[in-house]
């Protein structure tokens, strides 16, 4: 399938350059806004657009344009991936951000995307709090890995992006005039989509609920930050019941029943309504920080500092374009907990058009109807809970990711070693497996005379016979072209950098999770449910209407 150059990447880039062209008959829009609603699925807008209200989705699609067959074009849709591809307009095989974290051959570590031990939160852990809890590290997979697990003295950095942003040209085009603002919940969020050079990137940290940034790009917070974290915004839902925002409003008929198997239980949010806000606490505390991140509250408290950045940065307020990035987080997190087809995640998109409407009414006010381009987009979709699938004769399970890769070690054993397996031995033929990529120990296979091609090629072979793995490959393959009616491997090569990316990359069965865990759900497939995400684009200069040619949102 061949993708369009559409959505905001392609009209901000137009109207940029027809800003800076002395030939421009229209006025350049003051703000480019991009909005993320991190893992709101593409068929979301239609699915619930009866609910919605008059000002957020529905103004957007009236009076915007909408794209509704937006995929991404790569296999590995991660949050990290997913917010470097929008703004830079290319895949993780250019940009270099292929995974939320991967396996570094030259430290034998894990690397997170968006973070290193070269700089430091901003501000500073307070004294009373252990720096060891400054950063939890990455989620670690089931599946066991000889990986050093990454510092946990880090900050978020977007050192590890390969590519320039829009962020990026607008600082180089305007002489370093144009302001460039990034927030989210999330560091990599915040940061991958607006580069380099942006003037303001700041996230929430869990641990003690501050606004915080790295000292990558501060050595101290703006006046703005530092008054409102001072106002402790972020407490104001603690103990507050998250409930349905329309509870005369049928959810299971739009969704699903309340309590389903595969469901997960939260930050000690429980599994059904209402949801407590407390993370079991006597006054807010991290499990309370994580219970806010994992409710709609996460998103109202974000939408509150970037209303504060507008006004206190003075966005949109000359003729120079600036941009600012706005990327929700707690779809995510919710969306994980109870799955795409929960009242959960049916509340918490009813709460986001909420929020938009909230947004367009505050930016028309405050940069003025008709001065700004706004989009909205997702970084990825989710797959269904494999319970929720299975009930409706789709091919969900959860695959034991554990077992096969043990498997396959072996395997591999009993293939070229031809020795019983030492269990007191260190040495694996299987490095490190970060899904979807597997790293095979090169030392190990040098010492046994091997080529790596060879023993990865047997790995591939052992992989792709074992249920819920649907497609092989490795990097013999990648380095061939695929054709247009191969789309998955497409995807995965545009998933592929060579420094980076492992000896095998794997791609899991339709509606199927590599999880140990027995509730909720996960993202990062090159199916349907995880590659489409909404794009609609808003403002200055952008004609309505509803496309449904197949488009991306970046330029491929």
């Amino acid at each position: 399938m061949r993708y369009i150059l559409r959505g905001f990447l392609a009209v901000a880039l137009s109207l940029i350059l027809a800003s800076f062209s002395l030939a421009a008959e229209r006025e350049k829009p003051r703000l480019l806004v991009l909005v993320v609603f991190d893992q709101m699925r593409g068929d979301y807008p239609e699915r619930w657009q009866k609910l919605y209200g008059e000002g957020g989705f529905a103004r957007l699609i009236k009076d915007g344009v909408w794209f509704n067959n937006c995929h991404y074009p790569y296999a590995n849709t991660q949050t990290g991936p997913g917010h470097s591809s929008m703004l830079t307009g290319c895949s993780p095989d250019q940009h270099g951000i292929i995974a939320n974290q991967w396996y570094d051959r030259k430290t034998s570590a894990v690397v997170n995307c968006a973070e290193s031990a070269r700089y430091q939160r901003v501000p500073a852990l307070p004294k009373t709090i252990e720096p060891e809890v400054l950063k939890e590290e990455p989620k670690k997979s089931e599946i066991t890995s000889t990986a050093k697990a990454p510092a946990k003295k880090i900050a978020g950095s977007p050192e590890h992006l390969l590519a320039p942003t829009i962020g990026d040209v607008l600082k180089e085009t305007s002489g370093g005039k144009a302001k460039v603002v990034g927030l989210s919940f999330k560091d990599r969020s915040a940061l991958l989509p607006v580069g380099r050079g942006a003037d303001a990137v700041y996230w929430l940290d869990s641990t003690d609920g501050m606004i915080v940034t790295s000292s990558f790009y501060r050595d101290s917070v703006h006046s703005w930050v530092a008054e409102f974290n001072k106002s402790r915004i972020a407490d104001r839902w603690f103990a507050k019941d998250w409930t349905r925002l329309l509870p005369d409003v049928d959810y299971e008929k739009y969704s699903g029943p309340d309590s389903v198997v595969g469901e997960g239980r939260g930050a000690k949010q429980g599994m059904t309504f209402p949801h407590p806000m407390d993370g079991g606490l006597k006054k807010p505390g991290k499990s309370y920080y994580d219970a806010l991140y994992n409710s709609p509250y996460g998103n109202e408290f974000l939408l509150e500092l970037a209303k504060k950045a507008i006004v206190a940065e003075e966005l949109g307020k000359d003729d120079i374009t600036d941009l600012l990035v706005v990327s929700f987080s707690s779809n995510d997190a919710i969306g994980h907990t109870w799955g795409p087809d929960s009242q959960e995640v049916l509340d918490v998109t009813l709460r986001s058009d909420r929020i938009m409407a909230e947004f367009l009414t505050f930016l028309d006010g405050q940069v003025g109807k008709g001065k700004y381009v706004l989009a909205l987009t997702a970084d990825h979709g989710i797959c269904p809970l494999p319970e929720v699938s299975a009930k409706k004769g789709l091919p969900g399970k959860r695959i034991p990711g554990a077992k096969i890769f043990a498997a396959a070690e072996v395997h591999l054993h009993s293939e070229f070693d031809k020795q019983p397996v030492d269990p007191k031995s260190k040495a694996r033929w299987i490095e490190s497996v970060q899904p979807p990529w597997v790293y095979l120990n090169h030392d190990l296979i040098e010492t046994r005379g091997l080529k790596k091609a060879v023993v990865a090629k047997s790995l591939s072979d052992f992989l792709g016979k074992q249920e819920g793995i649907y497609r092989v490959f490795t990097r013999d393959d990648l380095a061939n072209e695929f054709p247009v009616s191969d789309p998955i491997g497409q995807r995965m090569k545009r998933s592929y950098y060579p420094d980076r990316s492992g000896d095998i990359g794997f791609v899991i069965s339709p509606y199927c999770l590599l999880e140990t865990t027995l509730t909720g759900t996960n993202h990062g497939s090159p199916h349907a449910y995880d590659t489409h995400v909404p794009l609609l684009v808003f403002g200055s200069g952008v004609a309505s209407g509803i496309h449904k040619e197949p488009v991306t949102p970046q330029a491929t």
